[in-house]
């Protein structure tokens, strides 16, 4: 794990001193090593936080022939079985890091190496060989890339402020992205708070080449629910990759890993599978608030399932003073507009004082199924197919018919930002600029759910996965988390999850009255009821 930066292109001998502050503003992700490759093609760094190979990881990586460099923000867990088969193809080794694995496989696979991987990263090759310089993102965009293009120079970074220590970048503000920001709560990909910086979008590939930066997707959720199997069977596989996936995320490390533990369905069915491979004692961490708000009570069901799990158990509790006095310090975590969840910025600072990975539960809700716009999409898709319209036609939207019926006769793009922050309406009213030439922000919706092939309920969720996911949610987690130098490694994002719950119906997710249907089904062998079935609180 950690933050990587570089210059391509037509880069001059000042370069060299801006890629020391670019790498100075990129610490908090690596503070155990730093590195830098210079050539004629670009300037490559990194800052590396040690978690694989800690005696002969540090980056930038060559080849044997030393005519390509590679650096990598994140992990790729399959990387042993990866490196056999190319030991088999004749590539010999000269660490133990997942790092040089990827290098590998691109000399064997070109840019098709993504592919090949499982795991979250950011990385960049330099390929003096051809001529060009690569970047992607991992398949999810758990591990963030932003880049500037001008005049055949290209900068990239692993965060905004390590981009904006090049004076020559502008700071002027993207209407655009102020403007759906306020929709969404955070600014969506590729766009940047900034005009002159985009973001590479998960699942994207690009190529620097004599001055052109190619851009192209690998590979993007679908969640077409085609699949032809029963709730049982669909909860015995659900489990079976679950594991494998928790087994690779604890395995891929040669630290200490620990868990976050909210006293959800989620995290704790994490902890479970945890504790299950057995090893050392787990360390699990919860947060809690000093006064706390009637509806909050995670903290009593993470010790009952810490205190079931037997693990070494440590809780943060904190006040509205703790609060007000870190906002500073979340504002500069992020570097641009976010009104997401920041909760975990307190308690990502204590768990790295435990230990530098931890497991979590990210990703279940998006995709089994549990928010509002999850809810609202089974009911509207129930009350289009019939007729009736009693109370328990409504679901959780009983108190709420009009709103559902209203969504019900709207298009699913527009219904879905019913959901959001302001609506067009009201944001024309805050700004004191004329924001008529920017299309609405449902609009940005629209193609996505053309392109869903599932139902309803299949279609907002994999729209969900290519939005709300990876800008919002892996947002929030990484930057505050990496604030404090902590890899947090999710394996219900597994790539191979994912495509699994893609295919499975609608229906076994979220129907009108239940949500996350067969992860609680397949949870139930594992966890109590009083977790399973309680009312989901969120980590606000």
């Amino acid at each position: 794990m950690c933050g990587i930066y570089g210059v391509a292109g037509r880069y001059a001998a000042g370069d060299l001193a801006l890629a020391r502050m670019m790498d100075a503003r990129l610490v908090h992700r690596g503070p155990d090593e730093r590195g830098l490759h210079e050539s004629p093609l670009a300037l490559q760094g990194m800052r590396r936080l040690s978690i694989i190979d800690l005696a002969s990881g540090d980056q930038p990586i060559s080849n044997e022939a030393g005519d390509r460099w590679v650096t990598l923000n994140g992990e790729i867990y399959n990387y042993r079985e990866l490196r056999a088969e190319l030991e088999i193809r004749g590539h010999r080794f000269r660490t133990q890091s997942d790092t040089e694995v990827v290098l590998a496989g691109y000399e064997a696979f070109g840019d098709s190496v993504v592919d090949r991987l499982r795991g979250m990263y950011a990385f960049a090759i330099c390929d003096e060989r051809r001529g060009r310089v690569v970047l992607a993102r991992d398949r999810i965009g758990k591990k963030p890339l932003y880049y500037h293009l001008r005049a055949g120079r290209l900068v990239y970074a692993s965060e905004l402020k390590a981009l904006l220590a090049d004076a020559g970048i502008s700071r002027q503000i993207d209407r655009r992205a102020l403007w759906h920001y306020l929709t969404f709560k955070n600014v969506p990909s590729p766009l940047s708070i900034f005009s002159s910086v985009r973001t590479l979008p998960p699942g994207h590939l690009a190529v620097f080449c004599e001055g052109d930066l190619a851009v192209r997707e690998y590979w993007r959720p679908a969640f077409g629910g085609a699949a032809e199997i029963g709730e049982e069977e669909a909860a015995e596989r659900l489990i079976e990759i679950l594991r494998e996936a928790v087994r690779l995320r604890v395995l891929a490390s040669d630290v200490p890993v620990g868990a976050y533990l909210s006293g959800g369905l989620d995290s704790s069915l994490i902890a479970t599978l945890m504790v299950e491979l057995g090893g050392a004692r787990l360390k699990t961490f919860s947060l809690g608030y000093a006064d706390r708000p009637a509806h909050k009570s995670d903290i009593d069901f993470a010790r009952l399932m810490a205190q079931r799990l037997g693990t070494e158990h440590h809780e943060l509790i904190v006040s509205i003073d703790d609060i007000a006095d870190g906002l500073p310090a979340v504002v500069r975590a992020f570097d641009e507009p976010f009104a997401g969840t920041i909760s975990s910025f307190w308690l990502s600072r204590a768990i790295a004082a435990h230990v530098k990975v931890a497991l979590s539960g990210d990703g279940a809700d998006e995709l089994f199924g549990s928010y509002a716009d999850h809810r609202m999409a089974a009911v509207v898709a129930h009350l289009r197919s019939s007729g009736t319209r009693s109370a328990a036609d409504f679901g959780s939207f009983a108190e709420a018919r009009d709103l559902a019926l209203r969504a019900a006769e709207e298009p699913d793009h527009l219904w879905r930002t019913r959901f959001a922050a302001f609506t067009d309406a009201q944001k024309r009213d805050l700004l004191a600029e004329d924001y008529s030439g920017i299309e609405s922000s449902a609009d940005l919706l629209a193609p996505l759910y053309r392109d869903a092939r599932g139902d309803l309920v299949n279609a907002t969720l994999e729209v969900d996965c290519r939005t709300l996911l990876p800008d919002q949610v892996l947002t929030y987690v990484d930057r505050l988390s990496m604030a404090h130098s902590l890899e947090v490694r999710a394996p219900f994002l597994d790539h191979r999850l994912i495509e699994f719950a893609g295919s499975l119906p609608g229906r076994m997710k979220v129907d009108v009255g239940r949500t996350k249907a067969v992860l609680k089904l397949a949870a139930r062998r594992y966890l109590p009821a009083e977790i399973i079935d309680r009312k989901k609180e969120g980590f606000v």
